[in-house]
């Protein structure tokens, strides 16, 4: 008997791979996104049996946790009768929802993979015929994460960063392999997650969560001003391995006031590539000393939509300072770990 055909669910959330071309402004109706995507690419009919269908459709930039919650049951009312899931969504938020899904869907039996485009499918340059065929490729294999899949790259989705509003490899993983990337064939780079542990839903999101960039001889204005506010925890976007200024106190004394008040401090960097390591330089133990934490080596993606997992989930500052530094998705890699683009992961 010839194998069973795949059964691939595709759900659209909105994003230019939908927008209507030489009109960016507008998106397709409902009713024509699912016709659309197989008159434009009806190849996706050669991999697995293709089901569309309309979960919402808006701009990602308007992607908020209530918008994560329905993707996660509506994945997990999915995947006993289907293969896989790709998620069509748009680039700007990609990053947060991937990791939001990740945290939110405990050992996935099933590919769940994102993917989107640079330019509308009826484009005659989109990327989004290329990038819809491999994730539905990738999703008839064993594959039990969540991942973007973005111009010939599978990427796991908690660590990706969009780099690029221009190229049409849009997104990096600056601390962590492909997971795979495809060609005339697929080659395989990081080891996927897997679980012998039941599928469940787990969690919520509190975003009460307020990120801040230094910038050289920055008041610390915009970090005490928070102390009166029901921000739940701060992110500060540090200098290179998590160092703020060491002479100007202000951005010091200001996290320790926040922390006072219950507050929690994370320190991540403006470097992409690498680690925070508030113990490396005299910076990085200020902000410690002042009561601040370190994000290891997740993307500032990853770690904002951890806060507000852990504080919809756990509710307490304490709870959460415990729960950052363990991965619950390989979102970070543990500091002994040893990591390097000649290794596999």
């Amino acid at each position: 008997m010839p194998p069973m055909r795949k059964r691939i669910l595709i759900l659209h959330t909105g994003g230019t791979l939908g927008m209507k071309p030489r009109d960016p402004e507008r998106a397709l109706a409902l009713n024509e996104i699912g016709a659309t995507l197989l008159h434009y690419v009806p190849e996706l009919e050669e991999f697995a049996d293709i089901t569309t269908r309309v979960l919402f459709n808006i701009d990602s930039t308007d992607i908020t946790p209530v918008h994560w919650k329905m993707l996660a049951n509506e994945i997990a009312t999915a995947v006993d009768s289907y293969n896989g899931v790709v998620i069509a969504h748009g680039t700007d938020a990609m990053a947060y929802t991937g990791s939001a899904l990740s945290f939110l869907l405990r050992n996935p039996p099933c590919p769940v993979i994102l993917t989107g485009s640079q330019l509308p499918l009826a484009d005659a340059r989109s990327d989004a015929p290329g990038n819809l065929i491999g994730a539905v490729d990738l999703a008839t294999h064993e594959i039990q994460e969540v991942a973007i899949y973005f111009h010939n790259l599978l990427l796991r989705a908690n660590r990706v960063t969009k780099s690029s509003t221009f190229a049409y490899g849009a997104f990096q993983s600056p601390n962590f392999l492909p997971l795979a990337e495809v060609g005339t064939s697929i080659q395989a780079y990081s080891k996927t997650l897997s679980s012998d542990c039941p599928f469940k839903v787990e969690g919520d999101f509190d975003p009460r969560v307020a990120v801040i960039r230094l910038s050289p001889g920055q008041p610390a204005d915009a970090l005490s001003t928070l102390r009166d506010t029901d921000t739940k925890a701060i992110l500060v976007e540090a200098f290179g391995s998590g160092n703020i200024p060491v002479e100007r106190t202000g951005i010091a004394d200001a996290i320790r006031m926040l922390t006072d008040t219950g507050k929690l401090v994370a320190i991540g960097s403006q470097s992409p590539n690498g680690r925070v390591d508030l113990d490396r330089y005299a910076g990085g133990r200020l902000a410690r000393e002042a009561g601040a934490i370190g994000i290891g080596d997740m993307t500032l993606e990853a770690a904002t939509v951890k806060l507000m997992y852990l504080f919809g989930t756990l509710g307490s500052a304490d709870e959460v300072r415990k729960a950052m530094p363990v991965a619950i998705a390989g979102e970070l890699t543990p500091p002994h770990v040893r990591t390097s683009p000649f290794l596999k992961q």
